[in-house]
């Protein structure tokens, strides 16, 4: 850090002197101070930042860790089915084990109208010229038990009404094609409650003028049957309501396991398993709406069994991140600390080239965080989830050892390795053996965790929450890093601060005392020249 000089008078008695230097080599001390502070502030800095770094990649790998705490994880099933030209399948941790049989009788559907005809009479811009739509009037659109009502205006054009329906939030979506002049429109769920169902209201003075609503929706050409229509007055205006009534959607239908069922989708879950019903089963046969006959049509295989490659590729996928962030912390614990170079001040920087500047840095900021006891102990925590058995396991898989999941000698640095076909053998025997090794909960009866009972997921995940508030403590977070005041490294950089103001007001006063004098010492030396030159002038006259 370099103070900047507060300048001053000089050379007024022509002794040549150059004072700045002067005062500069006087404040050399003072400069040095301040300097020496700022470095032992910047290594700070700098520690507290490898900190918030560190925190962020093991919380990040933490993170990755609570998904070995779930069965979807640790207890992967795979599906198949033997005809996935009528259903394809999924599973989740709570399917069981089994073959199912699927008849699919009808598929389920939702309702699809379009223009059986042109709809349009003559220039497209508006509804009037387009469909002859002279006075406005309501559309209420109904899909099952939700309805929107819409105001249909003569200057409005078709893509408004378009608009309209597909912003009133009915699952039903309308669109025009204007090259072939038809209007389409479909809900966009499935099933036998679905429907769309339009009603019109218009309203007139005169009973004996058209319906406008009634005639926009018959020049659309979407409804074969004829819709029902009713009038009242109130001695002033008529109103005509005319309704129209799609036919509704279909749901699937099903024979599963000997049962008939209904859905009103073709994607379900049932029992653990998600079916997605592609087509009908051969012979399969309905009896009447939403009723199939149970006696004929082709079944087809559905099974359910564990995924053993998945489950090999989940625990080293476990492996490979615990070991990239093992070797991130044992680097920072064992990465060199050059003593020997501090922070550059500002004056140094000033007279080095951009690249030593780099190379100098570089080893400036390296092992800033070496042989840090607080990483240190979350090695050692880490190591033990894996290493320490989990109590209350009977049968030989109790301990990460046991499924094949060992650390290497000491050089190693505790780095893990799997053995995938010892794991395979284990998954073999028990197919459970991940969730009770990675998932156990440890929870007593009081809601406390018994470690040693607890599995290998919840240890790490537990254990590092514990040491990543440690290190919060001692120096905060990089999501927090702007507002922290209250960590070990917050407080002690704030105390450098402070330090280095204190400083630089000192350096300040003591420049302008330095100035001060030198000064004074000018003006005694100007006054003195004046004095001398009278004097010889006054002796020089006197002897004539």
């Amino acid at each position: 850090m370099a103070l900047g000089s507060v300048g001053g008078t000089y050379g007024l008695s022509g002794s040549g002197m150059d004072i700045d230097s002067i005062v500069k080599s006087l404040m050399t001390r003072q400069q040095a101070k301040a300097d020496a502070l700022l470095q032992k502030k910047t290594v700070l800095q700098w520690q507290k930042d490898a900190y918030n770094k560190t925190y962020d990649d093991i919380n990040s790998f933490r993170n990755s860790v609570f998904n070995y705490k779930l069965q979807g994880t640790l207890n992967p099933h795979k599906v198949s089915s033997s005809n996935t030209s009528v259903a394809t399948a999924t599973a989740n941790a709570d399917a069981a084990d089994v073959s199912h049989s699927l008849v699919v009788a009808q598929l389920a559907s939702g309702v699809n109208l379009l223009s059986t005809d042109n709809i349009s009479i003559g220039d497209k811009s508006t509804l009037a010229t387009q469909m002859g739509v002279l006075n406005s009037f309501t559309l209420n659109i109904e899909n099952g038990s939700t309805s929107k009502s819409i105001t249909v205006n003569p200057t409005d054009s078709i893509n408004t009404v378009v608009s309209a329906i597909n912003k009133a939030g009915v699952n039903v979506k309308a669109s025009y094609d204007s090259m072939l002049d038809r209007f389409f429109i479909s809900t966009t769920n499935m099933g036998s409650a679905t429907g769309i169902n339009i009603t019109t209201t218009s309203i007139s003075p005169d009973a004996s003028v058209r319906d406008d609503g009634r005639l926009f929706i018959e020049g659309l050409h979407l409804y074969s049957d004829a819709p029902s229509s009713s009038s009242t007055s109130n001695g002033t205006d008529t109103t005509t309501t005319t309704s129209y009534s799609s036919a509704p959607g279909q749901d699937a239908v099903f024979k599963l396991d000997g049962v008939s069922l209904t859905q009103a989708s073709n994607t379900f879950s049932i029992s653990g398993v998600t079916y997605g019903l592609t087509g009908v089963s051969a012979g399969a046969a309905m009896l009447s709406p939403g009723v199939m006959d149970t006696t004929v049509g082709q079944a087809s295989n559905v099974t359910v069994s564990n995924d053993t490659d998945t489950a090999v590729a989940s625990i080293q996928s476990l492996v490979d991140s615990y070991n990239k962030i093992l070797a991130d912390i044992n680097g920072k614990l064992k990465e060199t600390r050059y003593k020997d170079f501090p922070p550059l001040t500002d004056a140094q920087k000033s007279v080095m080239k951009e690249a030593d500047i780099t190379a100098w840095e570089t080893k400036a900021k390296s092992g800033m965080l070496r042989n840090d006891q607080t990483l240190s102990s979350l090695v050692n925590t880490m190591r033990n989830a894996f290493s320490n058995p989990i109590a209350g396991i009977t049968g030989p898989y109790n301990s990460g050892s046991s499924i094949g999941i060992t650390s290497g000698n000491y050089t190693e640095g505790g780095k893990l390795t799997l053995n995938t076909d010892k794991l395979r053998t284990a998954l073999n025997a028990n197919p459970d053996v991940l969730n009770q090794l990675f998932g156990a909960s440890g929870e007593r009866t009081d809601g406390t965790i018994d470690t040693s009972r607890q599995g290998i997921a919840g240890r790490l995940y537990d254990g590092i929450k514990t040491k990543l508030d440690q290190v919060a403590q001692i120096a905060g977070t990089t999501a927090g890093a702007q507002y922290d005041i209250n960590s070990s490294y917050a407080k002690r950089i704030t105390a450098y601060n402070t330090q280095i103001s204190n400083v630089a007001d000192r350096f300040e006063t003591m420049e302008k005392a330095y100035y001060k004098q030198f000064s004074a010492m000018e003006v005694a030396l100007q006054q003195l020249y004046s004095q001398s030159s009278w004097l010889s002038s006054a002796l020089s006259s006197g002897s004539g």
